[in-house]
């Protein structure tokens, strides 16, 4: 591949993914009222993204693509689990979610508090949530598995136990410290998990801040896409595709190692 093509493609999505999902709503139950005040930007943005995911997920493999280790292998099965899976949820819980709310605007009120209900059960159904769990799981462990890969050897055994623990405290955190009492704000003790995962990266791999950015954009993207943290965690991937294209000590020193 052309280097000019394969920046495009490993800057551009992420790019516009951050960029786009700065405007990415946040939904509160009852969920037809709420999806009805952000059409048609409701399903513009979704459909979009259904075609940035997928690109980011190439950017991902286009990352390590000059890299051969294990860890690399892992990462591009997660990456190619995490793609159709997390289209699928993007197609259901967005596309389709932006669809129902428009037909049903165009009901009568009195038969709209009847669908009502029914649109806030599909939006929480166990289908769309799975899809979601699943897709973000596989996010992570691409994204700690490239982390890995960009350690150098000598690092490397040591980085992947310590991403091992980050991927059970990391999905841990997310299931219980996530949201705050209130419900919708982020809870700052999630935050400091998060960052302490990636310090922690950042002390144990070699060179330090390409893994270390790795494992915020795995944590941060992988718990939610809507900002802050999706957004935030595009950007640290994009960081570290900077480092790796362009320092020479942050990530082609161990692609001459590969």
């Amino acid at each position: 591949m052309a280097r000019g093509l394969r920046r495009v493609l490993l800057f551009g999505p992420p790019t516009l993914l951050g960029i786009l999902n700065l405007g990415h709503p946040i939904l509160t139950p009852p969920i037809y009222r709420s999806v009805l005040q952000h059409l048609p930007w409701w399903g513009l943005l979704h459909l979009l993204n259904l075609g940035l995911f997928a690109l980011t997920g190439l950017a991902v493999y286009l990352l390590t693509q000059e890299l051969h280790h294990p860890a690399v292998t892992v990462s591009r099965i997660a990456i190619a689990v995490f793609t159709p899976l997390y289209a699928a949820f993007d197609a259901l819980a967005g596309i389709g979610t932006g669809l129902l709310a428009g037909l049903v605007h165009q009901l009568p009120p009195t038969r709209i508090t009847i669908v009502e209900p029914l649109i806030d059960s599909y939006w929480g159904s166990s289908a769309i949530y799975g899809l979601a769990a699943a897709g973000s799981i596989a996010w992570v462990i691409a994204l700690l598995g490239a982390a890995v890969a960009f350690t150098a050897p000598e690092r490397r055994g040591r980085s992947a136990v310590l991403a091992i623990v980050v991927f059970v405290v990391g999905g841990w955190a997310r299931g219980k410290l996530f949201l705050a009492p209130d419900g919708t704000s982020i809870n700052p003790v999630w935050w400091l998990v998060t960052i302490g995962a990636a310090l922690a990266m950042f002390a144990v791999a070699k060179p330090r801040s390409v893994p270390a950015l790795l494992t915020l954009a795995a944590l941060l993207f992988g718990a939610a896409h809507v900002p802050p943290t999706g957004p935030l965690g595009a950007a640290c991937f994009l960081a570290a595709a900077v480092l790796i294209e362009f320092d020479g000590q942050s990530g082609r020193s161990v692609l001459r190692e590969a």
